[in-house]
């Protein structure tokens, strides 16, 4: 009998400091049957990085609302098992969530969220402010459809972002990084993170009893893992090793604006475009698994890819 680590949650102290923000991270509820069927479809957002304040470079931050209206109005049109938002869903300030949380409740469909380095920041830095101080929250759990199993993985589980009430995470996180920057690393970046050791037993523990069960998973990060850029999960090697070796049919990421994608063996490697970037540009994406074939139907500059093992 496989025994799983169990995924942790955020403790009652964390929820009340939270408040409703703390919806944001927990597994979502899909339902038993597919709504498609045997045809697995979900949504993608990536990066909406709300806030109250004006564009710099590229990136308008006031637009974000307006765009993930317009993107969840789509998507509520759509046949969907779920979406997934993939973090950063504000840039700055706590009281950038409420609006956020606002554009939100107009979604029809079971949400996951992943938290991403600004939002793992804002949470952070309210957490502290606690009386006691309160950690960062680990975010990482699955959840299923028949056939399925979905991960959604925590890439700030060691990181800068991690405060006092974090243990030594923060620490582990400074040694981290000081060691990929001695080795000239490109994800040797600050704005990153790492999955930790347990997370990392919790992630293949999920991959076995998914392989010996016959189902197909698909893994959900904020941070890509390929190919080699700034923007790299600090650990990315060992995820890509990992995900590789149980042949996880994709893993889907945000963080790199720009977007991308890769292939290792038989696993692929999706990066989505961030929606904060630019004016009016409005990327987004519905996916849908039937078989061996993934298609991504990309919305405004997003891409579209029909990729086959």
């Amino acid at each position: 009998m496989t025994v799983i680590p169990s995924s942790p949650v955020l403790s009652a102290e964390q929820q009340q400091a939270l408040g409703k923000v703390s919806a944001f991270y927990q597994p979502p509820e899909v339902f038993n049957e597919m709504i498609s069927g045997h045809r697995l479809r979900f949504g993608l957002i990536a990066d909406p990085q709300y806030a109250d304040v004006d564009a710099e470079k590229d990136r308008h931050y006031r637009n974000s609302l307006n765009k993930l209206a317009t993107a969840i109005t789509e998507l509520n049109d759509v046949k969907l098992d779920f979406v997934v938002t993939l973090g950063d869903l504000v840039d700055r300030d706590w009281r950038s969530f409420d609006p956020v949380i606002g554009s939100y409740e107009a979604l029809r469909h079971p949400h996951a969220v992943l938290i991403g380095n600004h939002d793992a920041q804002v949470i952070s830095h309210h957490l502290a402010a606690q009386t006691p101080a309160l950690g960062l929250p680990k975010s990482y759990y699955q959840f299923s459809l028949p056939g399925y199993r979905f991960l959604v993985i925590d890439g700030n589980d060691v990181s800068l972002y991690c405060n006092h009430a974090n243990g030594d995470d923060r620490q582990l996180a400074e040694f981290m990084l000081d060691e990929l920057t001695e080795c000239q690393q490109s994800q040797a970046q600050p704005w990153n993170g790492a999955v930790g050791r347990r997370q990392l037993e919790w992630i293949e523990q999920h991959l076995k009893h998914a392989k010996a069960q016959g189902e197909t998973v698909l893994v959900f990060g904020h941070y890509p893992l390929t190919p080699v850029n700034s923007h790299n999960l600090w650990n990315c090697e060992t995820l890509v090793e990992l995900l590789c070796r149980y042949q996880v049919r994709a893993y889907f990421a945000g963080h790199d604006h720009r977007g991308g994608y890769d292939r290792v063996e038989n696993t692929d490697f999706i990066t989505l475009k961030g929606m904060v970037d630019g004016e009016n540009s409005l990327p987004f994406a519905t996916v849908t698994l039937e078989g061996d074939v993934l298609t991504i139907n990309g919305y405004g500059t997003e891409i579209s890819r029909v990729l086959s093992l």
